[in-house]
């Protein structure tokens, strides 16, 4: 069994930063992973998550299981952020929230949600769009297209190309979204851009799935 293995291809964006690593120049600068640097090249932990977590270790009462999908009182927060204080009631019901090991999990559950709920569906993914997108999805049945996206001479987003490619997709498809920092361009739609791909995707009947890193 374990002769028959093959190894992933190389991650490029944590190869770039290994690449990173080995430059010996001093005045290199580390644009492959989007987090905060501070000017000594360190990610520093934000005085208020140290007492967010001080006051999680003074409060907490218990280390027993949480129910499968999480801390309720969590995932209530989370969609009150998200509808912008409308909590779960207010929505009535049609909103839900569960934890995950990290976004990259969250991903593969929306995925084996969609092939359990909804069967296996064409994903549509913005192009250029994060490394690991594909195999995710592929790897829970779906089988990926890719839609204009970035304008590379322009730097800017495609917008002619990527409303034609929304109105191409056929009904019952998903549509991969970027909510914001995209990755990897960096490129978000504006807030008039998001009305077209709402008022696209309701006409089309195409389901939008929106990662919001």
């Amino acid at each position: 069994m374990f002769e028959r293995l093959e190894m992933a291809p190389p991650d490029a964006i944590l190869g770039l930063t290994e690449a990173f690593k080995k430059d010996p120049r001093p005045e290199k600068i580390n644009l492959g992973v989007g987090v905060y640097k501070d000017a000594d090249n360190q990610t520093p932990v934000l005085k208020s998550v140290k007492a967010a977590e001080r006051r999680l270790l003074d409060t907490e009462s218990t280390k027993n299981y949480m129910p499968i999908t999480g801390d309720p009182a969590y995932a209530e927060a989370v969609i009150r952020t998200v509808f912008g204080g409308a909590g779960a009631a207010a929505l009535g019901g049609r909103a839900r929230a569960a934890h995950t090991p990290g976004g990259t999990a969250a991903l593969r559950v929306a995925a084996d949600f969609l092939t359990r709920g909804y069967g296996a569906r064409t994903v549509w993914m913005s192009d250029p769009t994060w490394a690991n997108h594909p195999a995710v999805f592929q790897a829970a049945g779906h089988a990926v297209k890719s839609y204009a996206y970035y304008d590379a001479a322009t730097k800017g987003l495609a917008a002619d190309a990527f409303f034609a490619a929304l109105e191409a997709v056929p009904a019952e498809d998903v549509v991969l979204l970027h909510a914001c920092c995209h990755n990897p361009s960096g490129l978000d739609p504006e807030p008039g851009h998001w009305k077209t791909i709402a008022e696209i995707a309701a006409r089309r009947g195409w389901l939008p799935l929106v990662d919001f890193a």
